[in-house]
């Protein structure tokens, strides 16, 4: 679904999971977009000498969990749900860390994992939860 040199570019845990750099999430959320999947939300990873976690270190005070979820609203169409769930993605992307968050001498990159679903998927997780 990805173009080869996005894929090629990313960070990819045993898993399976993606994460990108802030730079290439754009691209990530127009892919994403385009199919039709909703970006449920996502996590910020910290990686280093090819290991992550899940916590960043900070300039002040103990690593911190950068997470955000998006929510189907009542009512929302699922086309609406894609375009609200890209948009909160992007904002969350420029918005973690702040400049002022990360020490200014720490090896690593912050990379960001997103946690998508396609319409047909979304129903079938809804009717396991009920």
């Amino acid at each position: 679904m990805f173009p080869l040199e996005l894929e090629r570019q990313a960070f990819r845990i045993a898993k399976g999971e993606f994460g990108w750099t802030r730079s290439q999430i754009p691209q990530v959320v127009d892919v994403l977009r385009s199919n039709n999947l909703a970006i449920l939300g996502g996590e910020l990873w910290w990686e280093r000498e090819g290991s992550f976690w899940g916590a960043i270190p900070q300039r002040q005070g103990p690593p911190a969990v950068y997470p955000w979820a998006t929510n189907l609203q009542s009512g929302e169409s699922w086309p609406d749900f894609v375009q609200r769930g890209a948009l909160d993605a992007l904002a969350a992307v420029e918005r973690f860390p702040g400049p002022e968050d990360l020490p200014l001498d720490v090896a690593g990159r912050v990379l960001y994992n997103l946690t998508w679903v396609s319409e047909p998927e979304f129903a079938e997780l809804r009717t396991k939860i009920r």
